[in-house]
Parts: structure tokens; C-alpha cells; sequence
């Protein structure tokens, strides 16, 4: 006997044929809104990874950028206040400028020199070192 000649009340669990259909239908709609959320949230854990692994990146070049800077002043000539040294060759993207300023009440031979990467007109680094007249 095929389940096509069942009758609706010859099924063993007493549910009508009928409205299974609408059970699957709705078991389908759950799934896909499952596996939907699943897909969105891997999507989204992504991006963010991405963005974050982009600002690490920039941090990390306007770090290294900036300290070349420094130990590029600290072998440079004695330049007077205020002013500026010469700037390090950067990456793409990037740029360096540094100025120099009196340390408050102190020697006139010895200045501070502050130095800021920026990536995209963003302050991406920025780190102060003493200069001192030899």
C-alpha cells in the first residue's frame, strides 16, 4: 500500500497529511534565516578584522617612520629654536614634519623636538625627544 492511497486519518501519528506541508515550508524559513545570520555575522567579523588589521598597520609605520625621524635628528646639526630638521623619506601615503621648541625655563642649548606622522591628513604618531647643543 503506497502513502498516496492513505487517507488523512490512516496516518499513524494522527496528524493530517495536508499540514506537513506547511511544517517543511516553515523548517525551510528557519534554516535559511539560520544559515542568513551565520553568513552576516562571518561577513561582518571580517571587516572589522580588516580594519583593524589596517590601523595596526598604519600605527605601526607611523611608529617606525617616526623614530627614524628622531635618530635622524639626533646625528643632524644643532638647528635653533624655533625651527624644523629635515624630514625622512616616508611610504606612500605618508608624511612626517617636526618643530622644535625651548624646554620651559631651561638651557638655551637644549630643545624639544616633536615629531608627528600623519596617513591621509590623520595624526597617525606622535613622540617628543631632547636635543641638545654639542
Amino acid at each position: 500500500m503506497s502513502l498516496s492511497h492513505l487517507s488523512k486519518q490512516d496516518r499513524s501519528d494522527g496528524i493530517p497529511a495536508g499540514s506537513q506541508r506547511g511544517f517543511v515550508m516553515i523548517e525551510m524559513l528557519l534554516a535559511v534565516a539560520i544559515v542568513g545570520t551565520a553568513m552576516l555575522a562571518t561577513v561582518a567579523a571580517f571587516s572589522t578584522a580588516s580594519r583593524a588589521a589596517s590601523f595596526v598597520a598604519g600605527a605601526t609605520t607611523g611608529e617606525w617612520v617616526a623614530t627614524s625621524q628622531i635618530e635622524m635628528i639626533k646625528t643632524a646639526p644643532y638647528q635653533l629654536t624655533p625651527g624644523t630638521y629635515a624630514s625622512v623619506s616616508v611610504p606612500a601615503g605618508f608624511a612626517v614634519s617636526n618643530v622644535t621648541s625651548d624646554v620651559a625655563g631651561g638651557d638655551v642649548n637644549i630643545q624639544i623636538v616633536t615629531v608627528v606622522v600623519t596617513r591621509g591628513g590623520e595624526s597617525v604618531y606622535e613622540t617628543s625627544a631632547m636635543k641638545v647643543n654639542r
